[in-house]
């Protein structure tokens, strides 16, 4: 027995270990962007949107008939059938039929709202390719700065022998000794903090997609806006608001419609005592309707309320779209803004390989110290350490600018 719940825990434990292994890594970035689909944020939304649907195809339906069975009107001190007129068995049906009116609006609302959670969930997947696109440009960028922070501590060892060199010749160059320890001390700080972003880069690649991915950062296309509020994807959601809410309108005058019924009941009874009076069997029918003759304290303060909701609706949708406007226009100039830096950089380090190289001939012409090449390359990996952090902070706000137009993704696979 022991051995069998021994076998029992290893078993449990195997299958737990398998449920939550890391995804094997994918071959291609549209593979993983995939994944996000089965993310559970997106998946928490879609399901929200199919009980939306659910529940709009719920509100059509009838509520369920009640069926009585019975005895009426038996005396407490002879209980039959057969000595008082009145007394019967009886089975009775009853089925309430709720305004259609107002259980179509219902459904309707609840069909928008289902709309509402679809678009948001597509949103949603449009903000996570972004952040995937942005992790892996930073990813990209960290791990080349670290490798140009390795390289300056080289030349600072070297700096440091050019330095002792000159030294015992005679030169003085105590100063410089002390100048290279903090810059030595501040790289060392940077590398630091790069294996904490890496890390941390890394632990959010796993939760967008199960693994870190191998890959290369994708192209990412510098998109146009027309400048229309209702391309974006937080302009259309507020746009749902005002579908829903004008739903609301319509099921709050709706309310105002009346509610059916129906009944039925069928009595039997027994002839009586020695034929003292005839047993025929009885039926009542009945129909049912509803007045609103307490429309003012009920139904118009809830119409009222359910309009004034849709006014706020609009206004929300007014302000949304006034805020992104703004939004895509600083999110247009500092995407633009990281293009040009990128540029400039780039033609600094260009500049800056020139002046290594001429640095290079002076000191084998013996016309300039080592210690001037070194610098000069010390220099030249700041440059392009800087050229890594603005190429991603490029690639980063193109990513979310395009995030933001409805349909920019699949534009570009098309």
């Amino acid at each position: 027995m022991r051995n069998l719940t021994l076998y029992t825990r290893l078993w449990v434990t195997a299958l737990a270990l398998i449920s939550v292994a890391p995804h094997a890594q994918a071959a291609t970035f549209e593979e993983y962007v995939q994944r996000l689909t089965d993310h559970p944020q997106i998946a928490s939304i879609l399901a929200q949107s199919d009980a939306a649907q659910a529940q709009a195809q719920g509100e059509l339906g009838l509520p369920d008939p009640v069926v009585t069975i019975g005895v009426d009107n038996v005396p407490v001190s002879d209980p039959s059938f057969d000595r008082f007129l009145p007394t019967a068995k009886l089975i009775g049906f009853n089925q309430k039929i709720p305004n259609p009116a107002l259980r179509a609006a219902k459904s309707g609302r609840l069909d928008q709202l289902s709309k509402k959670f679809a678009l948001v969930a597509d949103y949603t997947k449009a903000r996570m390719r972004f952040m995937l696109i942005a992790k892996l440009a930073e990813y990209q960028s960290a791990k080349t700065r670290k490798a140009l922070i390795k390289k300056q501590l080289e030349y600072y060892t070297a700096l440091e022998n050019t330095f002792e060199g000159q030294v015992e010749s005679g030169g003085s160059q105590y100063q410089r000794f002390s100048e290279i320890d903090v810059e030595r001390a501040e790289a060392e700080r940077k590398l630091n903090n790069l294996d904490a972003d890496i890390t941390a880069i890394e632990a959010e690649f796993i939760r967008l997609v199960g693994d870190v991915p191998a890959l290369d950062v994708p192209d990412v296309p510098d998109m146009q806006w027309d400048e229309t509020p209702d391309a974006l994807y937080p302009v259309m959601i507020a746009a749902q608001d005002i579908d829903i809410a004008s739903k609301s309108v319509g099921v709050a005058e709706a309310a105002f419609l009346p509610d059916f019924g129906v009944n039925a009941i069928y009595k039997q009874r027994e002839s009586g005592e020695h034929n003292s009076f005839n047993g025929d069997d009885w039926f009542s029918l009945q129909a049912q309707i509803t007045i609103p003759l307490w429309a003012d304290k009920n139904q118009k303060p809830k119409l009222k309320a359910a309009k004034d909701q849709e006014r706020s609706a609009q206004f929300a949708y007014d302000d949304m779209a006034r805020q992104w406007i703004q939004q895509m226009t600083a999110l247009h100039a500092a995407r633009d803004a990281a293009g040009r830096n990128v540029k400039v950089l780039q033609g600094k380090d260009w500049a800056m390989k020139k002046k290594i190289a001429a640095a290079e001939r002076n000191y084998e012409a013996g016309t300039e110290n080592l210690d001037s090449v070194l610098l000069a390359k010390i220099d030249r990996l700041n440059i392009q350490s800087q050229r890594a952090i603005v190429k991603a902070l490029y690639v980063s706000r193109s990513a979310e600018f395009n995030a933001n137009i409805i349909g920019a993704y699949q534009e570009v696979s098309k």
